[in-house]
């Protein structure tokens, strides 16, 4: 062979067999989504297939100048004539399809389908108490971090409910509107800290009432106030909490109240809780009252009651996982280079 046609001649044979194979993967990948949209879930990885640049050069190139050579009496001893010749370089470009074809399966091509269902829903606005009070360690790390793990807890088990957040200190704040996406929700939760509201003060009431403000505006048939803070109100806007709960109970909202911390104070400088404060409103709304220490009365009792609540039919349509096409991919790989090592110990092999 010409020292050029040499050359190219591999990359060559790289651009016809990756035509064949990329062609017949185009057509899997057609076929098997049909009318679907196929998503790459990691498509940065399809820039790995670039490696096979890497690996061409390595077994066409760099290999061939390093590798010893040995004088034989008759080249036809070594199978160095004709077609083996000019497929001496097959299982390097086997290989090198091979690790593009790797490359694409790592994008992790795959198909979702739309679901449209119908669900029972209620909707739930969240209160949490962000005072400064909140920093007590009378509960495991510290109040706040208690009233975070209640929450992530509740919030785990509410699949179809709508929720949203308010959260308030000396000023009360709307941290997320009413929404179904409850991973959302948890999210927001656990990057909760002291000082994104005003802290020096606790102004249940106004929490409170911001809250029933969006639940005024929701079109479903039960809505729920879930409140969790020390009990200690001693900060008003416009609202007592006994204000508060007096339109909750008009607008037919139950309250749940979770007393976050401990009665006997915890320690010689804690600051107190107040269980009167959250037992009155969960009185006033016909709501129940719970210590955030004992999650699992709380999520019994609000099961409970929340399988006698009328609830309102949503329909809800979400995109869902349907076919994982990578399999295709990786498997093409693992057969090419099976047939690569198959011809590199058999007609093909490279001597020495």
């Amino acid at each position: 062979m010409r020292p050029l046609l040499r050359a190219v001649w591999p990359w060559l044979l790289v651009g016809v067999i990756g035509a064949l194979v990329g062609g017949g993967l185009l057509l899997y990948l057609r076929t098997s989504a049909a009318a679907e949209l196929v998503v790459w879930r990691a498509p940065h990885a399809a820039y790995l297939a670039l490696a096979g640049l890497l690996v061409g050069v390595l077994a066409f190139h760099l290999h061939r100048r390093r590798t010893a050579t040995m004088g034989y009496s008759q080249v036809g001893l070594v199978g160095a004539r004709g077609l083996v010749a000019w497929l001496a370089d097959l299982p390097g470009v086997l290989r090198v399809v091979a690790v593009a074809a790797i490359a694409i399966a790592l994008a992790r091509p795959e198909t979702y389908r739309t679901v449209t269902r119908e669900v029972d829903s209620i909707d739930i606005m969240l209160v949490v108490d962000m005072s400064k009070s909140m920093e007590e360690t009378d509960l495991p790390r510290d109040r706040l971090d208690a009233a975070q793990r209640v929450i992530r807890r509740f919030l785990r088990r509410t699949s179809n409910d709508r929720v949203g957040l308010v959260i308030f200190g000396q000023q009360a704040m709307l941290q997320c509107p009413l929404t179904s996406d409850t991973k959302v929700v948890e999210q927001i939760v656990a990057d909760l800290s002291i000082g994104d509201v005003p802290e020096l003060g606790t102004a249940i009431g106004d929490g409170l009432a911001l809250a029933l403000a969006q639940l005024r505006r929701s079109d479903a048939k039960s809505k729920v106030v879930v409140l969790l803070s020390d009990g200690d109100s001693n900060w008003v806007t416009r609202f007592e909490p006994d204000e508060a709960a007096q339109a909750a109970r008009a607008m037919g909202v139950k309250v749940y109240t979770l007393l976050v911390g401990r009665e006997d104070g915890g320690s010689f400088d804690a600051m107190p809780v107040n269980p009167a404060t959250l037992h009155s409103i969960a009185t006033i709304t016909g709501g129940d009252f719970y210590r955030a220490s004992d999650y699992e009365s709380f999520d019994r009792g609000f099961q409970s009651v929340r399988t006698k609540l009328d609830t309102t039919k949503r329909v809800i349509t979400e995109r869902v996982p349907d076919q994982q096409l990578f399999v295709g991919f990786a498997l093409v790989a693992a057969l090419l280079l099976a047939l690569e090592l198959l011809l590199a110990n058999t007609r093909l092999r490279r001597l020495p």
